[in-house]
């Protein structure tokens, strides 16, 4: 997954290598209408900002086995992606990390594709980077209109070990509460991405998902069957088969945990895009096997 090529290999990079006009007059004039907002990610105009949900992670990796340590406690929460349209910058707030902003400036074209764009900024020992999932009919992976997701990723160099925190979140142009389906089903084609990190190392999480949404019941399913691949040496772990059951609540919004036991739980937290619930986009958060995780699903109605 392209994601996890930019903001994981990063790291394994890192752990390897260390590497106006006066009036008169007395004339007043009326103030022009507020912009509206943008109605698609797919063309961006006015500044806005989109809320939605983060997979927070926050771990220490060791850098002569690349093990990593939790530091916290794994978060899914709210977040908020603040676009501004006179520096087309983007700014990832409340999600539990450092703000900060990244302009057209710290675009890394070498690095950016018609699938995702590139971020990076670099002070001292401290790289930021941010990976942003492109809306458009551009995107060969999934083309979505009006949702989308990202992953932020802070690593400080401390010599001996790194300290990192990554958050994997969405966003994007909500649908109107009043627009949202009241029966029937559907079912959303879906892509996932995420992180995984314990004792053995930190791991890109891969696989398989579906989303499926019963408006008339308020009801949803979502499954996946995650798979870590270690950023460092290439090892493979099954993180298991996960059937995650909720409702749809508050309009526009989902939330739900898995069923059953196992070595693994994890929940789901998201919200329903465009009209008529057209997209969707959530966080994840995952625990057990003596680690944790988090990551982002989008997807699109079939």
């Amino acid at each position: 997954m392209h994601y996890q090529r930019f903001v994981l290999v990063g790291l394994s990079c890192v752990a390897l290598s260390a590497c106006g006009g006066g009036g008169g007059g007395g004339l007043t004039s009326t103030p022009p209408p507020p912009a509206q907002p943008n109605a698609s990610l797919a063309n961006l105009r006015v500044s806005e900002d989109f809320v939605g949900r983060a997979g927070v992670m926050q771990y220490n990796v060791l850098r002569s086995t690349g093990g990593a340590t939790q530091r916290a406690a794994a978060l899914n929460s709210s977040a908020l992606v603040r676009y501004d349209a006179s520096t087309q910058s983007y700014t990832v707030v409340g999600i539990n990390l450092p703000q900060s902003t990244f302009a057209a400036a710290n675009r890394q074209s070498g690095e950016s594709t018609p699938v995702i764009s590139v971020y990076e900024k670099v002070s001292g020992n401290k790289r930021e980077n941010l990976a942003l999932f492109n809306p458009g009919a551009a995107n060969t992976e999934l083309a979505l209109t009006y949702a989308s997701y990202g992953a932020l990723q802070t690593i400080v160099d401390k010599g001996a070990n790194l300290d990192v925190d990554t958050a994997f979140f969405t966003f994007g142009v909500q649908t109107a509460a009043s627009d949202m389906p009241r029966t029937g089903t559907s079912n959303y084609r879906t892509r996932i991405d995420g992180q995984f990190s314990d004792a053995a190392g930190v791991y890109a999480l891969s696989g398989p998902s579906t989303f499926s949404a019963n408006f008339g019941a308020g009801t949803f399913a979502f499954d996946m069957d995650l798979t870590g691949q270690n950023v460092v040496n290439g090892s493979r772990k099954s993180l298991g088969t996960h059937s995650i059951d909720g409702s749809i609540s508050m309009g526009n919004q989902f939330s739900g945990n898995t069923s059953g036991g196992g070595t693994y739980s994890a929940n789901l937290g998201g919200y329903f895009y465009g009209p008529a619930a057209a997209e969707m986009g959530g966080s994840f958060s995952l625990v057990g096997g003596g680690g944790v995780g988090a990551g982002a699903v989008v997807g699109k109605k079939e």
